[in-house]
């Protein structure tokens, strides 16, 4: 399963372990997946190579001298630069206690020895490409959000737009290059990717709503809304009305039903 980061774009990771040979033994291992490994006789060491350098994960003992792993992981998961840096324990403390205490600091993982290479390897692995995946998401999310609040103040400009204009039945595509900084046909491409339908759709399911509303609260009669709304004849008017919400307007309108009477 080796990785396909290679040289200075390889995921870097520091091995702190007082075991000489197991330091090296873990590091050979890592290295001949592709990753790029510092090594560190304790945490004082390895504090050094995270102020150094950009690593990507953090193996570390418990039991060292100078500075053991939980004052390593409390440096780490205490500090905005370094927090987001995954910290595996690889430790002989195989008691519930211990582990316990290491994970309610914060630990990502704990191995506990003898162990497996292969297990820290896969591990080692998964904490660095969950991680990525995490950054990742992040970042999709944020683009999309600054890219749905453009959207929506766009939209929203042009609705305004519509509104203010909502009674002028001579209100062309045309008309909307004027107000807006760019072409008939890039607005309407960015109506149709934000709404999924037309502009002149856009302008009619308005027109339509607004007449509704009208009609609903009795504001005027029917022969008079449609012109309120830009439409300039009834047969028309009459026909999309109904399309779109499967009745007739004179059904809503109370003015015209007393009329009628």
């Amino acid at each position: 399963m080796p990785v396909s980061n290679k040289g200075f774009l390889a995921d870097k990771i520091i091995i702190c372990e007082d075991d000489s040979n197991l330091r090296s033994n873990i590091s050979t291992a890592l290295e001949m997946e592709g990753y790029h490994v510092y090594q560190a006789f304790n945490g004082i060491e390895a504090k050094q190579l995270l102020l150094a350098k950009r690593v990507s994960l953090l193996v570390s003992d418990w039991a060292m001298p100078g500075m053991d792993g939980i004052e390593l992981l409390n440096f780490v998961k205490s500090d905005k630069r370094f927090s987001h840096i995954p910290f595996i324990f690889l430790t002989a403390k195989s008691e519930i206690e211990d582990k316990l205490l290491a994970l309610g600091l914060m630990a990502d993982d704990y191995i506990t020895k003898p162990f497996s290479l292969h297990e820290l390897v896969f591990k080692c692995r998964n904490n660095i490409e969950n991680r990525k995946q995490v950054i990742i998401a992040n970042l999709v999310d944020n683009v999309e959000s600054k890219f749905d609040s453009r959207d929506q103040k766009f939209l929203s400009q042009i609705k305004e737009f519509i509104n203010k204009n909502i009674a002028n039945d001579e209100l062309a595509l045309s008309d909307f290059s004027s107000e807006f900084p760019m072409s008939v046909s890039s607005i309407q491409k960015n109506i149709k990717r934000i709404c999924g339908q037309s502009l002149f759709k856009l302008i009619i399911d308005m027109r339509l709503q607004k007449a509704k509303n009208m009609i609903e609260a009795n504001a005027a009669p029917i022969s008079e809304v449609l012109y309120h709304c830009g439409f300039n004849n009834h047969n028309h008017f009459t026909k999309k009305f109904k399309d779109k919400y499967g009745i007739l307007p004179s059904k809503l309108s109370k003015t015209d039903l007393l009329q009628a009477n």
